[in-house]
């Protein structure tokens, strides 16, 4: 929900022979969460404006005032938190993924929380202004933005549980599941910072999955 993001995991990227049918299949998906007529969710998507994110760049970072979340049309991203002038990773972002740093967002204060383009990326984004013009304009709306709060906070839950009950190499594996180009599109080190791992020991667990 990194927002905690949460990730449109039906959609396939394997199966994306064009950027429009990605585009569909990422509106399909998300309104299966929001639950809006064609009629509002259509206004909705209109609120959205597409962002340009370079490999390497930001979308958010600490220490700016967090106004907007975003949502991954055609990219990848990693959070972080920096601690000590180290990156802390959080999670990783994939096409279908909302990112903001959710108590900023809603509180109007500063992000605590860094998003990182790991490619080339197309965000759509919407500031919170507008998402409370939405919810003042139907009621729809704060029931698609309450469904939005409940997925999000379901998704940190069970990242936290994660963390607690599952071991190093079942995080990887679930990671996999979850994302199924994750080895194609993150960095080791990276997967290895968010397990929580060194990336030598990551390289003895991939090594006992994949022989």
């Amino acid at each position: 929900m990194p927002i905690y993001s949460f990730s449109l995991s039906q959609i396939n990227t394997h199966t994306l022979h064009s950027e429009i049918y990605m585009i569909e299949q990422i509106k399909i998906e998300l309104n299966k969460r929001l639950e809006l007529p064609d009629q509002l969710f259509n206004l909705f998507w209109s609120k959205l404006k597409p962002v340009f994110v370079a490999k390497g760049d930001l979308f958010l970072e600490h220490g700016m005032l967090c106004q907007s979340l975003a949502l991954i049309e055609k990219g990848a991203f990693y959070s972080y938190y920096l601690k000590e002038g180290n990156e802390i990773i959080e999670g990783f972002c994939f096409e279908g993924c909302f990112m903001t740093d959710y108590p900023a967002f809603i509180t109007h204060s500063i992000s605590r929380k860094n998003f990182k383009a790991l490619e080339n990326s197309n965000i759509l984004t919407i500031t919170n202004v507008e998402v409370q013009a939405l919810y003042s304009q139907n009621v729809l709306f704060e029931r698609a933005g309450r469904l939005m709060a409940e997925n999000l906070f379901a998704a940190w839950e069970l990242k936290l549980q994660d963390t607690i009950f599952l071991t190093p190499t079942e995080r990887y594996l679930k990671l996999l599941k979850n994302s199924n180009k994750l080895l194609q599109r993150v960095p080791q080190y990276l997967i290895a910072s968010y397990l929580n791992i060194t990336p030598q020991y990551l390289s003895q667990v991939r090594k006992k999955i994949f022989s």
